[in-house]
């Protein structure tokens, strides 16, 4: 029988005996309602948060007072589905996961457990990965992710980082300081990234290789880039497409990029609101975008990608259609972008950049159908950085595409 349960049962009887006595898991005190489990940091963190993950039923909510939790090596949450792992401090700030001592293993939190939920909480000094979760149907609901070093290159790469997953939320939460991208969706189908706040980081927000993707109300700010979409090869899902972006603050993205060298996302220019790499079927709209030093929106295939990194980064997967295909830009706010652009953007061979840029890359008899609805915004096919055959003409570009499905839940969607 589990240490609440064998406390319960003897809370019982003492308070049958004696009607003062408070019982609980934590010192006597009684648990929390709505609480299954009720932690408070003591010398040993790791052991006490990893035997609570253990000895949880499917189900129940394991709640943590307020408290800095000192931990030295990773924790995981396997085999238990529907577990919430709960902070109950004033806000989210009161309750910290310390990875700052990790000595075992490079990511912080592992969880395989379908129908996880981390909430109300703050995780920082991941020496990895913050919290990553290889499971369906998680929600990150008001944590923060964070290092004390500030930005630098040897924080972890993704601060929040479902992969190979479906029907993930991702809101009301901050990121700052991701060697890599601060919120990563990877390999998912059905994602709803909402209300966030991400800066400080490399990339802001990332979906890579994923599906069915509600991006909306975020606030990203002071990353290299603050939005990706992204599909990279070499990964179980081979494309990234159905992606709505919408009514998101995506503003003064100009932070020097701090990631590892070598890295994808270490070529990413710094000044972009947001970045498109052989994406489909992705709808930009209703975003307010400004002080974005090198662009608003940069649209790329991967086989730019490849000319501007020397063949440091190559398309070496025959599944990875390398294309962009079907965009839709449109009913934006742009205000100062392009104004300063460095590195890779000068290439384009123009200052002031227009608002939306794209590399013209076409297949062979194909139509990539950028449109950029009835009133263009400002815009450049600069021809893949052939000058003489850029132009910023929209004829052709003044069409629209289907609407991206908005997502306010994941009822009755999917499998």
């Amino acid at each position: 029988m589990r240490q609440s349960l064998r406390l319960a049962s003897l809370c019982v009887a003492l308070t049958a005996a004696a009607p003062l006595v408070a019982c609980g898991d934590d010192g006597g005190a009684a648990i929390p309602a709505g609480c299954d489990q009720a932690l408070s940091p003591e010398a040993d963190d790791v052991t006490s948060l990893q035997t609570a993950f253990i000895d949880a039923q499917s189900g129940e909510t394991i709640c943590l007072k307020a408290g800095t939790y000192k931990l030295n090596r990773k924790l995981s949450l396997a085999n238990h589905a529907d577990i919430t792992i709960k902070g109950i401090g004033a806000t989210r700030d009161d309750v910290v996961l310390d990875f700052g001592s990790q000595a075992v293993g490079d990511d912080a939190f592992v969880v395989t457990a379908d129908g996880f939920t981390i909430q109300d909480l703050s995780i920082k000094n991941s020496p990895g990965n913050g919290i990553v979760v290889q499971a369906d149907q998680s929600r990150f609901s008001n944590i923060k992710v964070s290092w004390d070093a500030g930005s630098v290159t040897d924080n972890g790469a993704y601060a929040v980082y479902p992969n190979d997953c479906s029907k993930t939320i991702i809101e009301d939460s901050e990121v700052v300081g991701a060697a890599d991208a601060g919120i990563y969706v990877g390999s998912c189908d059905y994602a709803i990234v909402r209300r966030n706040k991400v800066h400080g980081n490399v990339a802001g927000i990332e979906i890579e290789n994923s599906h069915h993707a509600d991006v909306y109300e975020n606030e990203s700010y002071d990353n290299t880039a603050g939005i990706l979409v992204f599909a990279l090869p070499n990964l179980k899902v081979k494309s990234v497409g159905s992606v709505l972006v919408r009514d998101n603050d995506v503003h003064d993205n100009n932070r020097q990029n701090f990631a590892e060298a070598g890295s994808i996302v270490s070529f990413v220019p710094k000044g972009l609101g947001f970045l498109l790499l052989a994406a489909k079927d992705v709808e930009i709209r209703d975003n307010t975008v400004s002080g974005n030093d090198g662009a608003g929106i940069v649209m790329v295939s991967f086989g730019l990608m490849e000319t501007l990194t020397g063949g440091q980064v190559t398309n070496n997967d025959p599944d990875l259609d390398p294309y962009l295909e079907r965009i839709y830009v449109h009913s934006n706010t742009f205000t100062d972008n392009g104004t300063n652009p460095t590195g890779a953007m000068l290439a384009i061979g123009a200052s002031p950049l227009e608002n939306v840029l794209w590399d013209g890359d076409v297949r062979e008899g194909g139509d990539a159908e950028i449109c950029l609805g009835a009133s263009p915004t400002s815009f450049r096919d600069f021809a893949g950085l052939d000058a003489e055959n850029a132009t910023t003409d929209t004829t052709g570009h003044t069409c629209t595409l289907a609407a991206q499905t908005e997502y306010e839940s994941f009822d009755g969607v999917g499998n």
